[in-house]
């Protein structure tokens, strides 16, 4: 199925929500002028937005749908745009896993298999011998402290729909093992070079083209995409589970003389700007480039590392929809803007 049209309308026919990506940059095609954020105000909302239904596709993955008369006028405007499956409206996850000849981590032990310590896995045995390369190996790595002899079932229940990226990559898609989950991403990958895409995140389609070349779809029943293994499913619901809402600090005083004070001032602009993100539908660029603007004023009277404020400004970005790179280019951008123009916090906050 080579048409992109053709290979978008199927899988909307399965149920698969589907919008397009521009092939060069694999990034959602642009919003129109009336949904574009201007003046520090965000543009129509997606819940009430016009431009859908007159055939627009602002507002990327949020936009994907079914809808095959939408579709076909999507395609039709740009008929080489590629494919995108939103992940969570489609009932699926996807596990990305890379090879990458990126140098391994530098703390191997905890950063390998993020949010597990293998220093404590008594099943972790060995694993300072061991080679990795890329994602295959940590990927298996991680089958082996959690899945037994046998981790990687190949009857039909159990089989994704697998595809082979240009960069000579694997996609595997499953059905979600539970809802509302977010993508688990860099710095917080399921693994080294695995990420996995859920909820209000994307990939590319299986048999879709981009200028890198074709996700070519190898196996799998892109109608009955199978179940994770439990194990797996286990270790996905812990790496793409939501983040909890920060807790406030009842009657927090900012300014101190002694004890962290301005290090916590920061700390609770930064939680509080995370739990607003996490419940926003659209305009979530804008929300935070202006936290990350706030945060580069507070910067230096906070005393906090620019790497620490860095760090926490992309996992709300991250967990509020954003792709990794969409959170890090608008933090880093607008946390060098408010270093030009230092803040010190004067007044109370409760």
């Amino acid at each position: 199925m080579s048409e992109p049209l053709d290979l978008a309308l199927h899988l909307a026919a399965l149920g698969r929500h589907v919008f397009p990506l521009s092939p060069h940059s694999k990034r959602p095609l642009s919003n129109c002028p009336h949904c574009r954020p201007a003046s520090g105000r965000p543009g129509h909302r997606i819940d009430t937005c016009p431009c859908l239904a007159a055939g627009a596709w602002c507002h990327g993955v949020r936009a994907a749908t079914t809808d095959p008369q939408r579709i076909t006028r999507w395609w039709t405007a740009a008929p080489r745009a590629a494919v995108a499956l939103a992940a969570g409206p489609s009932g699926l996850i996807l596990i990305d896993i890379d090879t990458h000849t990126d140098t391994p981590p530098q703390h191997p032990g905890t950063a390998l298999l993020p949010g597990i310590d293998l220093r404590t896995e008594p099943a972790a045995a060995g694993w300072r011998e061991q080679d990795y390369r890329d994602g295959r190996d940590t990927l298996t790595l991680l089958a082996r402290l959690r899945g037994g002899p046998h981790p990687w079932p190949t009857d039909p229940a159990h089989r994704p729909v697998t595809a082979d990226t240009p960069s000579g990559g694997r996609h595997l898609w499953y059905q979600a093992p539970a809802p509302d989950l977010h993508q688990a991403v860099p710095p917080k990958p399921l693994a080294w070079q695995v990420d996995v895409k859920a909820g209000w995140s994307y990939g590319l389609a299986p048999g879709t083209r981009t200028a890198a070349g074709h996700y070519t779809h190898r196996s799998g029943d892109l109608a009955k995409p199978g179940r994770l293994p439990d194990w797996l499913a286990r270790e996905i619901i812990r790496a793409c589970q939501p983040t909890p809402p920060p807790q406030r600090a009842p009657h927090y005083r900012p300014v101190i003389a002694s004890g962290g004070g301005p290090a916590n001032y920061l700390r609770t602009v930064l939680d509080n700007g995370a739990e607003h993100l996490a419940r926003l539908e659209d305009g979530r660029k804008t929300v935070l480039s202006a936290l990350a603007y706030k945060a580069g004023g507070y910067l230096a009277h906070s005393g906090l590392s620019e790497t620490e404020v860095i760090d926490q400004l992309i996992t709300a970005g991250t967990n509020s929809g954003l792709t990794h790179r969409e959170a890090e280019r608008t933090a880093r951008r607008a946390l060098d803007n408010g270093k030009t123009r230092p803040l010190t916090p004067t007044q109370q906050h409760r």
